[in-house]
């Protein structure tokens, strides 16, 4: 089976019609996606903009990061979830417009580096050097909002050929 047919296979499902069909379930699903989206880059960003020197002064970011870190979860599953659900009212569109790939491509590359080098630099005790930080920051914000303006541009570009 190819990646085309499983695509076309998610928009046959029975969710992925009733989504389709329904301006009510398609304004639910993406309320909830940007709901989890705010959470989301609403709690890195708070994370970032203390490892920028920037923002909450009076705790510190690891403080800042272990308060916050079911927050930015709970968007995260949000946005999982949501997210195929959306994908799946018009999966073969999604599959031929780059867009999405390109967000796919950025949203593995911005969970692994979160989870990866941004949580040890952001749980770091004692704090890393203020340059390390700054740059782990920036790589972090530029990886979630190329996640975000990939996402919106799924819906503004349409596939090459329609």
């Amino acid at each position: 089976m190819s990646l085309m047919e499983v695509f076309e296979w998610i928009q046959g499902t029975p969710v992925g019609a009733a989504i389709r069909r329904s301006a009510v379930l398609i304004a639910l699903v993406e309320g909830v996606h940007l709901v989890g989206l705010a959470l989301l880059v609403g709690t890195i960003l708070m994370v970032d903009l203390s490892l920028l020197g920037r923002g909450i002064r009076r705790l510190s970011t690891p403080e800042i990061a272990w308060q916050l870190a079911g927050w930015t979860v709970a968007g995260l599953v949000i946005m999982l979830v949501s997210g195929p659900l959306m994908m799946s009212s018009e999966a073969v569109r999604c599959y031929k417009t780059p867009a999405f790939w390109v967000k796919m491509a950025l949203l593995a590359t911005a969970l692994l580096f979160h989870f990866t080098i941004h949580r040890k630099v952001a749980l770091a005790e004692p704090q890393v050097t203020a340059g390390r930080a700054a740059m782990v920051a920036t790589a972090s914000l530029a990886l979630w909002f190329g996640v975000a303006l990939a996402g919106k541009a799924i819906a503004i570009f349409p596939p090459p050929g329609l």
